[in-house]
């Protein structure tokens, strides 16, 4: 049986040259046993039309044909196609067994294949090969291939060339001598973990010592000093500058009213914007200046600026001095001599510096005589143990963990619990950082609170913002309230604040979350070693909230 490819355009042609045959027949001429001799000239004419054209096409689907792999150069790598490379006399079997199949396009897989193994095995042209070109053939073998002069072996190989460089290894964090690769195996089960930290030694900390450019109280006098001797002069020139000019125009008997102060209010709160400052603190904090200088009145330039002054800075001083303060070593020993550790838990939003700054605590701490135990309960973030680890590593202290995925309040829980049976005398708990409107991480931290009940919640927040420390502290209360199980929920107790050192004289972020919470800031974070803690300033951050 032939299969013909084209045998669907044979009948539709066959049926049009019969049709058109049949049409030029009259009716009355035709008869049901029509001869069909009469079209055999005709079907035989359309079958060869037919028979060339797809004899074309298989022509063109050879020539189109894609290489096969035995054709390419990655066959002339493998080690097939290197001992067909190294026969000698000639093109290799594939080669030509391919050159073969492509003159014959009606030829088929099946009939390339035996005379490619026929050709394997009575070599190129069909001649067997010499004794000296199977030995030639060997050495290239031996040799491996690759451009002359080059190969594997070679008695040109030039001997004296220096031997490859091996990497070197790397000294890190100022090392003397880089770690050897026996001391970089840590495959052996004996080996294992990452060398010690090293223990930090430092002096102990005092947190009213001095830090960064601090504007001293004798030049502020310096400055006061030519005003109040020379009131005259300073109202005759136009005296002040800043928020101080607009109080020229305000000399004499007239009592204040708010209408005078109007101008001044608004430079004032546009000055406490410029320090960090949030808006509406700032503008509540005007209108309560605004408040006591109604009704007032002064005979002379310097001594007006000198009761706007005072006014600004009692306010001032009230808000960032509020009634409760954290003494956090009195209520260490309080706690101590009870016979429970003193817990603190730290809480804050993502890359504030929860950790550094619970290090650093922990420090003051241990030089001050007390023994804390850092407890870690951040079981979210990839690495918040280990960095963990190498704190209490680096001030050998003890570190109470249990790993990752857990429930954060329950490890808070056991290490309170085996921080009593221990004998420290403070639990300082790290939590993760979270945002304040993340609901379920908001849930996980009301659950801590309220199951520990810590002695102190310190929330940890950055000095470089403004308004949104506002927002971050508020939302932290509004959760720690709402999600709370507890009739009495416990809020923030405490403000930590960091990067204080990088802040200059803005320093808005203290006074707005002071403002808000009626917290006071226990400490400000100052540097990058464990005893760069200080206490807050109050007279510094009020001369930098009026420096102009």
């Amino acid at each position: 049986m032939l299969v013909l490819g084209y045998v669907d355009e044979l009948l539709e042609r066959v049926r049009d040259a019969f049709c058109g045959v049949l049409r030029g027949i009259a009716p009355e001429g035709r008869d049901d046993s029509f001869p069909s001799k009469g079209f055999t000239s005709a079907f035989d004419s359309i079958q060869a039309e037919l028979e060339l054209k797809a004899l074309e096409e298989r022509k063109l689907k050879a020539a189109n044909k894609p290489r096969a792999f035995t054709e390419s150069k990655k066959f002339a790598n493998t080690r097939q196609g290197n001992k067909e490379s190294c026969a000698v006399g000639g093109k290799s079997s594939a080669s030509s067994t391919a050159d073969s199949a492509a003159d014959s396009p009606m030829g088929s897989a099946a009939e390339a294949e035996p005379a490619a193994v026929e050709e394997e095995e009575t070599g190129s042209g069909g001649d067997a090969l010499t004794a000296e070109q199977i030995e030639a053939n060997r050495a290239k073998l031996r040799a491996g291939g690759g451009p002359p002069g080059k190969k594997k072996g070679a008695k040109g190989e030039d001997e004296t060339s220096p031997a490859k460089k091996g990497k070197e290894g790397r000294s890190w964090d100022g090392d003397e001598k880089p770690l050897s690769k026996q001391q970089l195996d840590f495959s052996k089960k004996e080996d294992r973990g990452a060398p010690k930290s090293k223990v930090f030694q430092g002096k102990k900390v005092d947190l009213n010592e001095r830090f960064g450019d601090l504007v001293d109280e004798e030049e502020e006098d310096e400055e006061e000093a030519p005003g109040a001797a020379k009131p005259a002069a300073a109202a005759s020139s136009g005296g002040g500058r800043g928020i101080w000019a607009s109080l020229k125009g305000l000399v004499g008997a007239k009592q204040l009213e708010r209408a005078d102060l109007e101008p001044l209010i608004e430079q004032l709160q546009a000055q406490l914007i410029t320090k960090n400052v949030a808006a509406d603190i700032g503008s509540q904090i005007c209108e309560s200046v605004c408040t006591s200088l109604l009704g007032t009145s002064q005979q002379g330039f310097g001594t007006m600026r000198a009761t706007v002054r005072s006014a600004l800075e009692k306010t001032l001083t009230r808000i960032l001095t509020p009634s409760h303060r954290v003494d956090m070593l009195a209520a260490a020993a309080a706690a101590k001599a009870e016979g429970r550790p003193y817990v603190i838990c730290f809480v804050g939003v993502n890359g504030v510096g929860k950790s550094t700054s619970l290090s650093k605590v922990a420090y003051y701490l241990k030089s001050n005589g007390f023994t804390p135990m850092l407890c870690a309960c951040d079981t979210f973030r990839a690495g918040a143990v280990e960095q963990l680890r190498v704190h209490a590593n680096a001030l050998e202290l003890p570190l109470f963990e249990k790993g990752y995925g857990r429930d954060a309040s329950g490890i808070a829980q056991d290490g309170v619990r085996y921080a009593k049976q221990m004998g420290h005398d403070v639990v300082l708990i790290d939590t993760a950082g979270r945002m304040q409107d993340n609901e379920p991480l908001m849930r996980a931290l009301s659950k801590l609170v309220t199951l520990n009940n810590p002695d102190l919640v310190l929330f940890v927040g950055e000095a470089l913002v403004g308004n949104e420390a506002v927002d971050q502290v508020r939302g932290f209360n509004k959760s720690l309230s709402e999600y709370s199980a507890s009739r009495d929920p416990r809020l923030i107790d405490g403000i930590m604040l960091t990067k204080f050192d990088t802040i200059s004289d803005k320093v808005g972020a203290a006074l707005s979350l002071v403002y808000t919470t009626g917290k006071p800031i226990v400490f400000v974070g100052v540097g990058q070693t464990y005893t760069d803690i200080r206490n807050l300033n109050v007279d510094h951050c009020v001369r930098s909230l009026l420096k102009s």
